[in-house]
């Protein structure tokens, strides 16, 4: 074994947890100075961190409360003059059931302004008082977290340096596309303004023009073309919904129908067996007959659907009985036609909001999240000099049910 002092580990961190929905799994990749940063790890992964080899992994199970305590001293009721966000964003108003910034309360002990953990909504009364609760999004929750070793390197000099706590970073965020309590979260599905957008002109006309460009980069694709390898069937019929010239499918016996807006970008997609052009914002019914497909995939498109429980009746009504549907994202959009409510609700929020609008369609279950993130962004990306992490991958998926 190389000593601390001179070794690099690059770590895919997991966990896995259920909630009253789904069945949820979270992945981040992190690159470990062991000498520095080892002991920020849960003791448990300290030795696989300093001695393991490639492909070693180690699982461990938490109990509730377990690896992220749960304090009742956390739970505050608060008052309306209590929520009290900055100039910029004073348009974002309480609901039960999100998430906001701690940092946006004030008078509340041991919360501090510009605090950008998550507390959480968890009761609201019409005068505008409220229950705020700061734990760990998966405090109350059963956890088996998993670190495997993807590879070793070794390091030639120790310089100094900042110290990252890979865990914070790896548990910002998941749990927070969870119902409280098995309670709908209050996204705002009845109102017409969470799925308004500053550009409501025709899609038709914003589309016109071809993008012939990925709209995630190498990596993120790399890492969504493998969640499918892995998740899809091995054969069978796939709709390719809202597609456009890239497809994120692996390889197999597919035959694969693309639906898009844009002409050109579907005659330059080379897996599409056959295509369809049609705005389904105009008119989200699909023009295929009941029970023809095996598969729906939906990447990157989701957050731009302003008629969302139309589109997912119409998913059921053309999938095969347990035949199965992905809807993927990433923290990218086009900002004339994202949806109003997509844009504040954290990345992992935006999970739970697919989950809300899929629970509201009969006939849909089984339901699962996925995410990973950490990767670093490839170098010879336009914008890896200003973001050096690749683009998180996000998918929402289950199967048609009855």
């Amino acid at each position: 074994m190389m000593q601390d002092v001179k070794r690099g580990v690059e770590l895919i961190l997991e966990v896995e947890w259920g909630s009253s929905l789904a069945k949820h799994v979270d992945k981040y990749y992190c690159k470990v100075n062991v000498w520095r940063e080892c002991d920020l790890f849960p003791k448990v992964f300290q030795p696989l961190i300093k001695e393991g080899a490639i492909g070693d992994c180690m699982e461990v199970e938490y109990n509730a409360g377990e690896l992220l305590p749960f304090d009742k001293g956390k739970i505050h009721e608060c008052k309306a003059w209590q929520f009290y966000p900055s100039e910029g964003l004073k348009h974002i108003r309480l609901r039960k059931g999100r998430f906001y910034p701690l940092g946006l309360f004030r008078g509340i002990p041991g919360i501090y302004a510009g605090n950008p953990y998550p507390g959480r909504v968890i009761a609201l009364e019409e005068n505008g008082d409220f229950v705020l609760d700061a734990n760990h999004p998966l405090s109350r929750y059963r956890l088996k977290l998993k670190a495997t070793i993807k590879n070793v390197f070794e390091k030639t000099s120790e310089l100094g340096g900042r110290c990252k706590d890979h865990m914070e970073s790896f548990l910002l965020g998941p749990g927070m596309q969870a119902r409280y309590d098995n309670e709908p979260t209050d996204f705002g599905l009845e109102e017409k303004e969470a799925f308004s957008r500053d550009d409501e002109t025709p899609d038709t006309l914003f589309y016109s023009e071809p993008r012939l460009i990925g709209h995630i980069d190498r990596t993120c694709h790399e890492n969504l073309l493998n969640f499918y390898a892995e998740n899809l069937p091995r054969e069978g019929k796939i709709l390719d919904l809202m597609s456009s010239y890239e497809s994120h499918l692996p390889e197999g016996n597919y035959e694969v129908v693309g639906l898009g807006i844009n002409e050109v970008e579907l005659k330059n997609n080379p897996r599409l067996s056959s295509y369809v052009v049609k705005d389904i914002n105009a008119d989200p019914s699909l023009p295929f007959e009941d029970e023809a497909f095996d598969v729906v995939v939906c990447d990157l498109s989701i957050e731009y659907v302003i008629k969302p429980l139309e589109l997912l009746r119409e998913v059921r009504r053309i999938l095969k009985k347990d035949g199965r549907f992905f809807f993927s994202f990433s923290n990218r959009y086009f900002p004339p036609k994202v949806i109003k409510v997509w844009v504040d609700l954290h990345e992992f929020e935006r999970m739970g909001f697919v989950l809300e609008l899929l629970a509201r369609t009969e006939g849909l279950g089984e339901f699962r999240t996925y995410s990973l993130r950490g990767f670093p962004r490839p170098v010879d990306d336009k914008w890896s000099i200003a973001c050096t992490l690749s683009d998180p991958l996000y998918v929402v998926y289950g199967k048609r049910v009855s």
